[in-house]
């Protein structure tokens, strides 16, 4: 992913990498079949290595031939590191589309209709790249930006209009957690986990604000109090549940809460 964005944002630069790496593969094995020259006639050299006229012939062409692959290598460092620096600059941009792919797996899992090709991701990330042509290639952080949350709202976009409408606040939620992911330390894990699981908690240390027989069962009741006991986000919360029974019972009771 992060290719697609360098080649977009220097198209000849990235054509010349890729050679310099083709050329480098290439020169390391020529520099290999030297040695491997040098070796094997030292080996095989039953006289004075000084004056074995082949020898030292073999041994200026290899000199000559590992200076020459030197001086391109120093010459091709200067295009590696141009393409290096666009690479740091729109590590971001990779990330956030990495992460985003990763959703779509998620979403597949769902409901077997729905299914996404790696063709298609790449078309919503190219279509973003093009969308951002009118910032100029100088406003690297404004490019990048508008990168990262052009693509993130076509892929919203688009994948909200083949969901179920059941499906598109959980597929939100997902994007929401990749996206808050990004940040160290925005997602406590445990938060997260007690959300996806719920309470594991069945004793409780006050009763049921509801009885028995009420509307909030005694399972709930305890992940309440799990939750309270637990999070530093949510000291009191139980406190302000049993103050404002009647409103939590009508938000219980709401169609549309």
């Amino acid at each position: 992913m992060l290719n697609l964005v360098v080649t977009h944002e220097d198209p000849k630069k990235m054509e010349q990498r890729n050679q310099i790496q083709i050329q480098q593969a290439d020169d390391n094995k020529r520099k290999a079949e030297l040695e491997d020259l040098i070796l094997n006639q030292i080996a095989n050299n039953d006289k004075n290595l000084l004056e074995d006229d082949l020898l030292i012939v073999t041994l200026d062409d290899s000199k000559a031939q590992c200076k020459a692959i030197e001086q391109k290598q120093e010459e091709s460092k200067i295009t590696l590191e141009h393409i290096n620096n666009i690479r740091k600059q729109f590590e971001q941009v990779a990330r956030r589309v990495a992460r985003l792919f990763f959703v779509l797996m998620q979403v597949m899992n769902v409901d077997p209709m729905y299914q996404y090709s790696l063709n298609f991701f790449k078309m919503i990330y190219r279509r973003a790249l093009h969308n951002g042509d009118h910032i100029e290639k100088s406003k690297k952080n404004d490019r990048k930006n508008f990168f990262i949350k052009e693509f993130t709202r076509l892929l919203y976009d688009n994948i909200c209009r083949s969901l179920f409408e059941k499906d598109k606040l959980l597929f939100s939620f997902l994007i929401c957690l990749k996206i808050m992911d990004e940040t160290e330390g925005a997602l406590n894990q445990q938060e997260i986990r007690f959300l996806m699981t719920g309470g594991t908690r069945v004793e409780m240390k006050r009763p049921n604000p509801t009885g028995e027989t009420g509307w909030l069962t005694d399972k709930t009741w305890a992940s309440i109090l799990q939750l309270s006991d637990e999070f530093e986000d949510f000291k009191g919360f139980d406190v302000s549940f049993e103050k404002n029974i009647k409103e939590w019972e009508r938000i219980y009771n709401s169609q549309k809460p």
